[in-house]
């Protein structure tokens, strides 16, 4: 490692692995907007020719504009990417809010595998009252022939939500059980266990709890995720203990969750994919912990340079293009800078033309699997199965040989 070179940039390109990331999706397309927009158009026009009948007309354009908006915002963020989107989000935040919740430790199949695709499950995680955690799905994916081999134990992939946000992002935005369908059967990453847990709490910062143990009342996220969460999911799920076969992810608030929880915890994982990140807790840590110290032992930007680091660490870091010139964007770089001087393998990757959105996350997820996939042992890589001969009906045509991973570029930001 040459500690005077900043972090290796990667640009984002349309490689096969970049096309999984977007393809042709309703909500995702420019007519079902430009159609709203005509309606709309045509309700004004209509409503000011009617006479007495324009109210009607007048209401009519109303709701187009409201979906012309809603649409076109969506496109932008990328929030709700499918129609099947809806209803993870739907069944992640009931949780929350329904008397009569799912028994604790129930799984529920949210969708079967079959055709090489893998199985997606909803399940609730037993959690004690003292944690001061409400009721939650956890987002489970499994990969294809997990039953047909009851005693292998495969990598683990823990995802890490935004704020706001729900357990069900990273599955329904970042459509993360088509892209590990997609990335698996083509022989890109050896299969996966993915889980994407809740991390919304209790108290003064319930919306925005930046993975913390609260000490001003609220919810203890960080207690839940490596007390409770891990322990049940290896428990569960045939998931490996080894640190070098587990990869922690996290996009926004996540993304920070990701680098805090992964550097002050090194025994536990050997590779951080984070998209976004912010430098330290923010508002929300304020509202979580009671002291300005407790505060500053998780500002990452401030830690960073100093707290011990094991020697096959690995971090990959997506940031926006349009950030590049932003505080955030600009933290990200300094703190893939220092743990790339301290011996880190630390990719940066630039996604041009996007914005602090799940699009941009979903782009950048494929290269980050396949960074994580990378340097999983060689033993765990030889697993990755032949790429599939065809595409599944309605899917993306897989790349026809392995993708090899990111490399690296000369920085060019």
């Amino acid at each position: 490692m040459n500690p005077g070179r900043a972090p290796s940039v990667v640009s984002s390109v349309r490689s096969p692995i970049s096309r999984l990331a977007d393809p042709p999706r309703l909500l995702r397309a420019r007519w079902p907007v430009a159609v709203a927009a005509g309606l709309t158009a045509a309700g004004v026009v209509l409503g000011r020719r009617s006479g007495t009948g324009g109210r009607r007309w007048t209401i009519g354009a109303g709701g187009a504009l409201a979906l012309t908006t809603a649409l076109a915002v969506n496109r932008y963020v990328g929030y709700v990417p499918t129609p099947g989107a809806v209803g993870m989000y739907l069944a992640s935040w009931s949780a929350r809010v329904r008397r009569s919740t799912p028994p604790p430790g129930s799984v529920r199949t949210w969708r079967q595998a079959e055709d090489g695709s893998g199985q997606v499950l909803a399940v609730q995680v037993p959690v004690p009252r003292e944690l001061r955690l409400p009721a939650s799905i956890t987002w489970v994916w499994t990969p294809p022939g997990y039953d047909d081999e009851p005693e292998r134990r495969y990598p683990l992939l823990l995802m890490l939500h935004g704020t706001p946000g729900s357990s069900a992002d990273w599955f329904a935005a970042a459509e993360v059980p088509r892209l590990l369908d997609e990335l698996v059967s083509s022989g890109a990453i050896p299969p996966v266990v993915a889980v994407a847990p809740d991390l919304n709490g209790t108290g003064l910062s319930w919306l925005d709890t930046e993975g913390l143990d609260s000490t001003t009342g609220g919810a203890q996220i960080e207690t839940f995720l490596w007390q409770v969460l891990l322990p049940w999911v290896q428990q569960r799920f045939r998931v490996s203990d080894d640190r070098r076969r587990r990869m922690l992810a996290g996009f926004s608030a996540g993304g920070f969750a990701a680098l805090d929880q992964g550097l002050r915890h090194p025994e536990l994982f050997a590779t951080l994919l984070t998209f976004e990140p912010y430098g330290d807790p923010g508002l929300g840590g304020r509202l979580m912990l009671r002291t300005p110290q407790e505060w500053a032992e998780h500002d990452v930007s401030s830690y960073v340079g100093d707290v011990p680091l094991p020697p096959d660490l690995g971090v990959f870091v997506d940031i926006a293009g349009h950030a590049r010139g932003r505080t955030n964007g600009q933290v990200a770089r300094s703190i893939a800078g220092v743990l790339r001087a301290r011996g880190a393998q630390v990719l940066v990757r630039n996604e041009p033309g996007h914005d602090h959105t799940w699009v941009m996350a979903r782009h950048g997820l494929p290269h980050a699997l396949a960074f994580a996939a990378s340097r999983l042992p060689s033993d765990e890589r030889r697993l990755a199965p032949d790429p599939a001969p065809r595409p599944r009906r309605g899917s993306v045509r897989p790349a026809r040989e392995p993708v090899p991973p990111p490399t690296s570029a000369p920085d060019a930001a």
